[in-house]
Parts: C-alpha cells; structure tokens; sequence
C-alpha cells in the first residue's frame, strides 16, 4: 500500500533515484487524470474513431446514391422518349400501313397482351408492345415486299413510245379487207426502236413465230397473265430469261404479216386475250 503512493525521482547529486512519497493531496490531484485519460482511451477515442469513419462511409453512400439517382432520371428520360416513339410507330401502323394493305387495325387485346398471359406491371406491357411492334413491322415488310413483287408482274406501261394506230376489237383487216377481230393493240413506232417488257416475267418465247406474228417474245408474268410482243426486227432476250419491267427484249420491226414498222401487243388473261389498255397506266 506504502508503494501505491511513491514515485522516484532523479537525483542529480547522488546520480541515482530516489523514492518520494505522495502525500494524499498529490494523490487526489491525479486520480481524477487517470480516470479521465482512462474514460477518453477506453470509453471515449473508440465511438469518436467509429463516428469518422461512420461518416465517411455515409458520405460515400450518399454520393453514389445521388449519381444513381442521376442516372435513373437519364434513362426514365429516355425510356419516356422511346415509348413516344413507339407509340408514333403503333399509330402509323394503325392508320396507314394496315389500311394500305387491306388489314383490319390491331386490336385492344392484341396491343395490350390479351388474356392469360396478359403483363402484369408496367415494364412487363412495355416489353411486351415493343415486341409486339418489332413483330408486326416484320410482318409487313414481308407483305408489301410481296404487293409489290405482284405490282411488278401487271402489266402496266405501253411497251413502246409512240400513237396507238390500231386498238382492240373488230377492224377492217389490211391484206384481206375483211372485218377480223384484232386481239391486240399496235402501236406506231420507227423501225428499230426498242421494245420493252411491260412488266416483270419470264421469257416463255423468243424469235421467229409461223403464223404471222413474225419475230416475237412472249412473257409468262406469273399470275396468270402473259404478254406477247410481235412484228420485231429482233429480239435481245432468251427463253428462260426473268426480266424486269421497262427491260429491252427487242426492237420494232415489220416481220410476219405487216404492212409497215410498228408493235404489235397482247395481253392474255388467263387464256383469253384482253384489251391491253385496261391495264396501261402510264404510256
């Protein structure tokens, strides 16, 4: 007990220590330091130290919640811009694609998902009308490609550039004086001017033909339609060729029965031989 009130100084004459002790006032004076430096190091450095780096980590968290934020708002914007557009391409879908091609406009059901496997929260009905947009362009692409593959095989434009001097229908024949039905129209154009295909087919026929056609093409449009062209000084396609419309196959003559350079042009329907002109839509 005598040692818990001593200390020992340096004695600077005898070089040596020296015990002194602590009178009960000294005492008194440093317990309360001990008790505080004990408090701040064992009680006190330790939630201060936690409370530094409590607020850092909050401080961190807080910042990159603020850049989540940030970058939510971005793609809400986004997500807003291309459900505008989307909804553009569904009204353009609706209102005019659809119509042109003779189909009824989509549905609520077929929109919104139907029944049963309807969406059931707001990103799931997205999801599911963009695909539904996705497919139904695919759709009619598919369409109009073949609309317009058919478009290409009506025969729509004359085949060659000038008057039509002879039209379809009954006429005063010219070597016999006799009235004939003339099944075709003939059109007055100079000796070797081209001759095109009034629309797109195949070859089907090319050159010499006995029966007073002369030199000829015909082309088997593929939809029951075929065109024959005749009276040519030549031709320029081959039998088994595709051609397109406006393509050169020959050239105006006045081979087989002709009193003078000009075509001749049938259009047969199916068998029978229709008046050409019911289908021209551009000269």
């Amino acid at each position: 007990m005598t040692d818990l009130f001593s200390r020992f100084e340096w004695d600077e004459r005898t070089l040596s220590y020296r015990r002194v002790r602590w009178s009960f006032q000294r005492t008194l004076q440093v317990i309360p330091r001990i008790f505080f430096w004990g408090l701040l190091v064992g009680g006190g450095s330790v939630p201060l130290t936690y409370s530094f780096w409590e607020r850092y980590f909050v401080s961190q968290i807080e910042k990159k919640t603020s850049q989540l934020q940030a970058y939510q708002a971005q793609l809400l914007l986004q997500v807003r811009r291309w459900e505008a557009r989307r909804q553009q391409l569904y009204e353009r879908v609706q209102r005019f694609y659809r119509p042109l091609l003779g189909l009824p406009p989509l549905s609520t059901s077929e929109w919104e998902g139907g029944m049963g496997g309807a969406p059931a929260t707001a990103l799931e009905s997205s999801l599911y009308q963009s695909q539904r947009l996705y497919m139904e362009y695919q759709s009619l692409e598919r369409q109009f490609k073949e609309v317009n593959a058919r478009l290409t095989r009506i025969p729509c434009i004359l085949p060659a550039v000038g008057p039509i001097s002879s039209g379809f229908g009954f006429r005063t024949d010219p070597f016999t004086g006799e009235w004939q039905m003339h099944h075709g129209i003939d059109i007055d154009a100079p000796f070797g001017a081209p001759v095109r295909a009034a629309a797109a087919g195949k070859v089907i026929s090319a050159g010499w033909e006995g029966s007073g056609y002369g030199i000829q093409v015909e082309i088997d449009h593929l939809n029951g339609i075929v065109t024959k062209y005749a009276h040519l000084s030549r031709t320029t396609a081959q039998v088994g060729e595709m051609v397109l419309r406006g393509q050169v196959i020959g050239y105006v003559g006045s081979t087989g029965r002709s009193t003078a350079p000009h075509l001749h042009y049938e259009v047969i329907e199916r068998g029978v031989k229709v008046n050409p002109q019911k289908y021209v839509l551009l000269p």
